[in-house]
């Protein structure tokens, strides 16, 4: 049996964290930790090492941009995927040049969200 995906879930409305939270687990995810903003998301990944870190952009203490830009800085192999609501196409791809894995646009959609973490954690 092969270990499960251990996912990190940032983002600043709760609400958001549970639900991704119950379609990864009934879909056989784990969730390794939780964080509420861009700081706290930088100490879970340290504490976790989670396989997959699902990162909102806009949120407070610190901004998805800047908290991508520290994970990858403390782990270059870090597998981030953004989340945006904003819809803005300009962020989303200054992320993928940092080096965000892939991005996924809110409301977030249950099949999207399994094929993208999927690809992601598998490649």
């Amino acid at each position: 049996m092969t270990a499960k995906t251990r996912v990190l879930l940032c983002d600043d409305s709760r609400a958001m964290r549970v639900m991704t939270a119950s379609i990864l687990e009934e879909n056989g995810f784990e969730i390794a930790g939780e964080a509420d903003s861009g700081l706290a998301a930088i100490s879970q990944y340290k504490a976790t090492r989670p396989d997959v870190v699902l990162l909102d952009l806009v949120m407070p203490k610190m901004d998805g941009k800047a908290a991508l830009r520290e994970i990858l800085d403390f782990d270059p192999k870090a597998v981030v995927i953004v989340l945006s609501s904003l819809g803005a196409q300009s962020d989303i791809e200054k992320c993928l040049k940092v080096g965000a894995k892939s991005y996924l646009q809110k409301p977030i959609e249950p099949e999207a969200l399994l094929r993208v973490i999927g690809e992601a954690a598998g490649g």
